[in-house]
């Protein structure tokens, strides 16, 4: 049986509020949790919904599915890790409080009675180069080298080495 994943880690969301989510949509076929998932009015509905879609690339570009072949077998939703924070309350006081993220793990498989294969890897053959039969001082091209303008100003000779036309910005120029 072909099982295609689809990772994301770090999301600001606490897994408890995703798991709310990721309820109504396990079992479902794709077609299914892809409608739910753009109707439901729930923050962790879009990060799920471009999950899903992440995961039916996945099983195109890997082993050439048909979306109406695949239905969502699992989402797991585990907890992140929880940022400390600080919020000012009365008399000069702060409380500590946590920001909770998650980190979902979405498995797509094929239906009862579809067919699948792996995509085959094609492999081309890599064009190797001997360097020890290439010549070095036809292949190299030397650079023209610049001369340098002596100023007084330092931060001056600097920039007018890199850009002769540059006038350098913020430092005052004698006139005269």
């Amino acid at each position: 049986m072909i099982e295609v994943k689809a990772k994301l880690f770090k999301i600001t969301i606490s897994a408890k509020k995703m798991r709310l989510v990721a309820d109504t949509v396990r079992g479902k076929s794709v077609d299914q949790a892809e409608s739910i998932l753009t109707v439901l009015p729930k923050r962790s509905a879009p990060v799920l919904l471009k999950l899903l879609r992440s995961a039916i690339a996945n099983a195109k570009d890997r082993y050439e599915l048909n979306v109406e072949d695949l239905m969502v077998k699992s989402v797991m939703v585990n907890e992140g890790m929880a940022t400390k924070r600080w919020r000012p309350t009365a008399f000069g006081r702060a409380h500590a409080f946590k920001k909770h993220s998650c980190q979902v793990i979405l498995t797509l498989t094929l239906k009862a009675g579809a067919k699948a294969q792996a995509r085959d890897k094609k492999s081309e053959p890599v064009e190797t180069v001997d360097l020890t039969k290439v010549d070095k001082k036809t292949d190299i091209k030397e650079a023209p080298i610049k001369d340098v303008k002596k100023s007084k100003n330092p931060l001056k000779r600097i920039k007018d080495n890199q850009n002769p036309d540059h006038k350098a910005k913020g430092i005052r120029q004698k006139t005269g």
